[in-house]
């Protein structure tokens, strides 16, 4: 009777950890890399990782700050033929000072990420207008293509698309827009803006449900634009 009992007992113990084992991954916590509002910086799990992203990848504080000043967000609205900034409803994604904080704890993030992590940040910018707004969203490596998705820029907690008569708290989901379809991410210098279509299938991520929040940016191109837009015009000087 006794070895009975402790063959059940071992059977339910080793069920219970294979249990644990197979869903460990997909709901193991979040790894902090900072952690003080306004600003939350983790490493999640991606589901769509696939074949897994270059993590962990050695990207400087200064590009992830280009990066971030290039991002840009348009009224959905007005989308018809837009290019960077096209229209007078067109904005950066991130004020200079939100660039400054956030730059630095990215590339910590970039450096610790495992090939099935996520960077994402969730930040809070007071609004006296508004109120507590939401930049939110992720960033992953394939190669040398960086993908950002802005899930959120600038959101207002109160959300008219649904009619919310609280502020919405989606800290812990980062890459949830707490209003949908309100507006579009663009990158500039747009040489080193990929199109979405030229990517998708061939570096093995599984599609974002929104792709007009997704930019994706070659960082081999990126550096190349950066020194063009820094060198003296000689025509400036000219009468």
């Amino acid at each position: 009777m006794t070895q009975r009992v402790s063959r059940r007992i071992l059977i339910a113990l080793f069920m219970s950890t294979l249990h644990l084992s197979s869903g460990c991954v997909a709901d193991s916590p979040p790894i902090v890399i900072h952690e003080e509002k306004p600003l939350s910086v983790w490493l999640k799990f991606d589901p769509s990782s696939g074949t897994g992203h270059s993590h962990p990848a050695t990207i400087s504080s200064d590009q992830l700050a280009v990066i971030l000043r290039g991002v840009g967000v348009q009224v959905r609205d007005n989308i018809a033929g837009f290019g960077m900034f096209a229209s007078k409803t067109g904005s950066p994604a991130f004020l200079s000072t939100e660039v400054t904080v956030l730059a630095p704890f990215l590339a910590q993030a970039f450096a610790k990420a495992s090939p099935k992590d996520m960077v994402t940040f969730y930040l809070v910018t007071p609004d006296l207008a508004r109120g507590d707004l939401v930049t939110s969203g992720g960033l992953f490596l394939r190669g040398r293509h960086l993908y950002v998705i802005l899930a959120n820029a600038h959101s207002s907690k109160f959300s008219v698309q649904y009619e919310n008569a609280s502020a919405i708290d989606t800290r812990d989901q980062p890459l949830l827009p707490i209003a949908r379809y309100r507006f579009s991410a663009a990158f500039t210098p747009q040489e080193a803006w990929i199109p979405n279509n030229q990517v998708r299938g061939n570096d093995g991520y599984d599609r974002y449900f929104d792709e007009s929040k997704l930019v994706v940016v070659d960082l081999d191109r990126l550096p190349e634009m950066i020194e063009k837009d820094r060198r003296p015009n000689p025509t400036a000087s000219r009468p």
